[in-house]
């Protein structure tokens, strides 16, 4: 009997409840898929890839709306608000 590869990270092994078959699910991904998947794939890594967005969550003086109800002027540079 040949022996199996361990599945990468974030990956398990289920069955389906309908059809019986097994199929893979990655955690990190929330996708499946019915072919077990292979290291160094797709959707392997351990970590998504990141999406920075601070200088969205800061307000800054280049906003599109450069005030809010809690402050009048907004002092921040966009780079300052990037670094947070």
């Amino acid at each position: 009997m040949a022996e199996v590869e361990p599945l990468p990270s974030g990956w398990e092994k289920r069955m389906s409840r309908k059809s019986g078959r097994i199929y893979f699910f990655n955690h990190i991904t929330n996708r499946s898929q019915w072919e077990r998947p292979k290291a160094g794939g797709s959707y392997n890594s351990v970590e998504p890839d990141k999406v920075r967005c601070s200088h969205l969550l800061v307000k800054h003086n280049q906003s599109r709306r450069p005030s809010s109800w809690r402050q009048e002027e907004i002092f921040w540079k966009r780079p300052d608000a990037e670094d947070i």
